[in-house]
């Protein structure tokens, strides 16, 4: 392989490994934690310095089911080139959201409702305020082949996993203990989520350890062979990125290291809604507003109008309009100490 090629070679695996990385590695959810070192105060965040939009490369990574045509996963990754850094926000599926006329307007529906990857993105960037440049949908098959082609992951299992859902064809069955993670059943570990206390945020818990454990294997396996592997299992991925876009983007990212990438939870609490009895996951505004401007380079007013209020209930209220402490975690220290982040 000569020296342009590998330079190519390594620069499109960077954003395979990004991209893969990105939609599975979920952020840690420590709502108003009082120990955690990336946890905002009011002085703080008065001293907060903004992202520049044009130092931005934001991209909306969908994880899809494609069983319930549900996004299980949401992610939107915003690379700073100036900075060399990436800052990856997960959008909880149950977050409220008004993207439709229906009575359904859980986010995780808004791929569906709104017909395809590139208008849920349109969607986002207006009610976020932010400019989102590309966005990338995986399937759960591709997801599993990705796995398959990294030889599996290894992991230890807290608790016995066991659901069935035959009307979405989902059949869970995973036993506790240290336990070898093929494509099949990582796909069945990634949409548990019935047995977790804190229902989905509990899950996104899960998805993070797991992707811990998944990006500690894929750095011990780099090669052309996995590589190569890799790029031909997201060979299903939907995307606007073409060839010279990963090029590019991967330029970028080439030089950073797990210091560099940052992890953040979308601010908000639980709520249920009273007269449907449906529970949703509800966004503080304020905090981020703060988040999308300071890694993002938002430019526009966060949700000027509303999408992710619904002013008929009193609780709902109460969370959007209360400020939401939030955490800022690398993913150093998730690949290195991943139990410590596990509720």
């Amino acid at each position: 392989m000569n020296i342009i090629s590998k330079k190519v070679f390594f620069t499109v695996f960077a954003i395979i490994a990004l991209v893969v990385v990105c939609i599975f590695v979920v952020t840690v959810v420590i709502n108003g934690s009082d120990d955690s070192a990336g946890a905002y105060s009011a002085e703080q965040r008065s001293k907060v310095v903004t992202a520049s939009n044009d130092d931005m490369c934001n991209i909306l990574l969908l994880g899809l089911d494609s069983e319930a045509g549900l996004c299980d996963v949401m992610m939107l990754v915003g690379i700073n080139k100036t900075k060399g850094s990436v800052t990856v926000v997960q959008i909880p599926r149950d977050t409220y959201a008004e993207y439709t006329e229906a009575s359904y307007k859980k986010i995780n529906g808004a791929y569906s409702s709104l017909d395809g990857a590139e208008q849920t993105a349109q969607f986002l960037s207006n009610a976020f305020g932010v400019e989102i440049h590309h966005y990338a949908c995986i399937g759960l098959d591709t997801f599993g082949n990705v796995v398959d082609a990294l030889g599996g992951v290894d992991l230890e299992l807290s608790r016995d996993m066991k659901y069935t859902d035959a009307e979405q064809g989902l059949y869970i069955d995973l036993k506790k203990g240290t336990t070898h993670l093929d494509g099949a059943a990582a796909r069945q570990f990634v949409r548990f989520r019935s047995g977790y206390a804190d229902g989905d945020l509990g899950r996104i818990d899960a998805q993070k350890l797991f992707m811990a454990a998944f990006f500690q294997k894929l750095t011990e396996s780099l090669s052309p062979v996995s590589g190569a592997m890799l790029a031909s299992a997201l060979e299903g991925v939907e995307t606007d990125l073409g060839v010279s876009d990963m090029i590019s983007i991967g330029t970028e990212i080439l030089e950073m290291n797990s210091d560099s990438v940052y992890m953040i939870t979308l601010p908000g609490k639980e709520a249920v809604a009273t007269q449907s009895g449906a529970s949703y996951y509800v966004i503080s505004r304020d905090a981020c507003a703060d988040i999308f401007k300071q890694y993002f380079g938002a430019t526009r007013e966060f949700d000027s109008q509303q999408k992710f209020l619904n002013d008929r209930y009193q609780n709902f209220e109460s969370i959007y309009f209360e400020y939401a402490e939030f955490s800022v975690i690398p993913v150093s220290e998730i690949v290195s100490d991943a139990t410590r982040f596990v509720t």
